[in-house]
């Protein structure tokens, strides 16, 4: 499992086998495999580009294709023809596989049979704007996850939301966490009175003060919205009983050979250090984690890894589901 260790291109250590590997097999004439791609100066490019396409969660794909501009003009080759990458957003529930690559915000929307290789991390949390977050704090207000299954937090009334589950993995952790903490709760009825929405962000600043709107969304998703909306900027709140990654995996989904060249070839670019730079300058973390402290300090965020909750069976998974559907 990686250590959190990095050789000097940021690669992680326990890679570097399968790298000298391909760079034997380069070497050899036995292929161009996609970790070879770039490694050297080599010839122009020849023949047309191989294109291929990335279906992304919608909250990455602008940091994804700012890594594609600077992969596509760094001219990388398969068999001796250059990759352009292009990264579409695409919602989960509407990916129908059409893409050479696909990386959802979890890789529980890929299944059992199709592995993926997680790329950028990023904690669910509950959120609010600053005044309630204030006042929470002067009240000794605990952040729990259990305030979800509440109409009151101490004497202040709540206005929660939850996105639906079958839309968006944020619903689907703040279901897991409350039947780990609380199996006697009738949990997606609960919920359900948040109406699941999905502009779960966009809900909190317009709520009457009031109400204190609480939300369930991700850290990145805070730090993405506090961007464009400032000087009125929202709070991400850590439940003290820990939480569960959004671990966006990358994941090959083409059969054509050539193609898939292309794709593990972006792959590797994204392990890259400037890749993961992109990524934490857009809010997410790295696959363990971790956040640059300078960038943990602009986005008032720790930059350790929050407390992980138990991680769920599939039976748990699919049990919380179909509780919300019934």
């Amino acid at each position: 499992m990686y250590d959190g260790h990095v050789d000097e291109d940021g690669r992680p250590l326990w890679r570097r086998p399968a790298l000298w590997a391909a760079l034997a097999l380069l070497l050899s004439g036995a292929g161009g495999g996609a970790w070879a791609s770039g490694l050297f100066s080599a010839p122009a490019c020849s023949g047309a580009d191989v294109r291929i396409t990335v279906a992304a969660q919608p909250e990455i794909a602008p940091a994804l294709k700012d890594v594609a501009s600077r992969f596509n003009v760094e001219k990388h080759r398969v068999g001796g023809r250059c990759v352009h990458a292009s990264v579409t957003p695409v919602a989960p529930a509407a990916y129908k596989g059409q893409s050479d690559a696909w990386l959802p915000e979890s890789s529980l929307w890929l299944g059992r049979n199709m592995p993926g290789t997680p790329v950028a991390a990023t904690p669910v949390v509950l959120a609010t704007t600053r005044p309630v977050a204030d006042e929470f704090q002067s009240t000794d207000i605990d952040i729990s996850w259990k305030l979800l299954l509440k109409d009151k937090a101490d004497h202040l009334p709540l206005a929660r939301t939850v996105a639906d589950p079958s839309a968006g993995m944020t619903g689907t952790v703040a279901m897991l966490a409350l039947q780990q903490l609380d199996e006697k709760a009738d949990v997606a009825k609960a919920l359900r009175k948040g109406g699941g929405s999905t502009a779960t962000l966009a809900t909190l600043t317009t709520a009457e003060r009031f109400t204190r709107p609480l939300a369930v969304t991700t850290e990145q998703a805070v730090v993405a919205y506090n961007e464009t909306h400032r000087p009125n900027p929202v709070v991400s709140l850590l439940p003290t009983e820990g939480t569960l990654m959004l671990d966006h995996p990358y994941a090959v989904t083409t059969k054509d050979p050539r193609r898939r060249d292309a794709a593990e070839a972006f792959q590797a670019a994204l392990g890259t250090r400037s890749a993961r730079n992109i990524l934490q300058r857009a809010g997410f973390r790295t696959p363990d984690g971790a956040l640059n402290t300078a960038y943990a300090t602009e986005y008032n965020v720790p930059d350790k890894p929050p407390k992980s909750l138990r991680l769920p069976t599939r039976k748990e998974i699919d049990e919380a589901l179909t509780s919300w559907k019934t």
